[in-house]
C-alpha cells in the first residue's frame, strides 16, 4: 500500500517524515521514510501492512511555518484459508464446488490464519433450507503458534443437506485487536449414504 504525504506552502524547509505504528505492543512506531518532497509537494512510501497501522506524516516547521502532524489509520486483514479432507469426491453443484462425504466419515477442516499470540479463529457452520442459508453453529478454536487449527466435525451426520463452513478472524473476539475483521471463503459440503 502506498502512502503519500503532501506538503503545502512553506518558507524554506521542504522535508517531511513518514512514520508507521502497527497495532500491538510488540511493534514500535518506526520512521519509514524521510526526505525532501518532490516538485508537487509529495513524498511517498510503499508499506507491506500485516496489521492495522497508524501512519503519521510530520513536518518539523521552519522560520515562518509551525510544525504540523497528520495521522491516518489503515486496517489490514489477515490471511485466512480453510482446507477440507476426508471426502470421497468433489463435484460442481448448485453453483459451487461441494465436498462429498460418506455419512460415516467425519470431515476435517484445517484452518490457517496469520499467527499472533493467543489468537483464535471463529469457525461458522450454516445449513441450506428452502432457498436460505441458516446459521447452525459457530465456535472459536485456538490457533497454534504457526496459525493453524484443525477441527473434526463429529456426531451423527444427516444425509441430503447442503452445508457450508468458513473460518474468520473477528477483531477483539478472536483474542486480539491488531487486525481488521476478515472472513475466509465458504467451503461447501454434503453427506451421502
Amino acid at each position: 500500500m502506498t502512502f503519500t504525504a503532501h506538503l503545502g506552502t512553506t518558507y524554506k524547509n521542504r522535508k517531511v517524515e513518514i512514520w508507521a505504528d502497527p497495532f500491538g505492543s510488540d511493534k514500535p512506531n518506526t520512521l519509514v521514510k524521510s526526505g525532501t518532497v518532490n516538485s508537487s509537494g509529495n513524498l511517498s512510501v510503499a508499506l507491506d501492512l500485516k496489521r492495522d497501522t497508524k501512519v503519521t506524516a510530520k513536518f518539523p516547521g521552519d522560520a515562518r511555518y509551525m510544525p504540523k502532524t497528520v495521522t491516518s489509520t489503515v486496517g489490514a486483514q489477515v490471511k485466512v484459508s480453510t482446507s477440507v479432507s476426508g471426502h470421497y469426491k468433489t463435484a460442481s453443484t448448485w453453483g459451487h464446488t461441494y465436498y462429498h462425504f460418506k455419512k460415516t466419515k467425519n470431515p476435517l477442516f484445517t484452518n490457517t490464519m496469520t499467527a499472533y499470540p493467543g489468537r483464535k479463529q471463529r469457525l461458522q457452520f450454516q445449513i441450506y433450507s428452502n432457498g436460505t442459508w441458516y446459521d447452525n453453529d459457530s465456535k472459536y478454536f485456538t490457533l497454534s503458534s504457526a496459525g493453524v487449527s484443525k477441527v473434526e466435525l463429529t456426531g451423527e451426520h444427516q444425509t441430503g443437506w447442503r452445508m457450508r463452513v468458513r473460518s474468520s478472524y473477528v477483531n477483539s473476539s478472536s483474542g486480539d485487536t491488531v487486525n481488521s475483521t476478515t472472513h475466509g471463503a465458504w467451503k461447501y459440503f454434503t453427506f451421502t449414504s
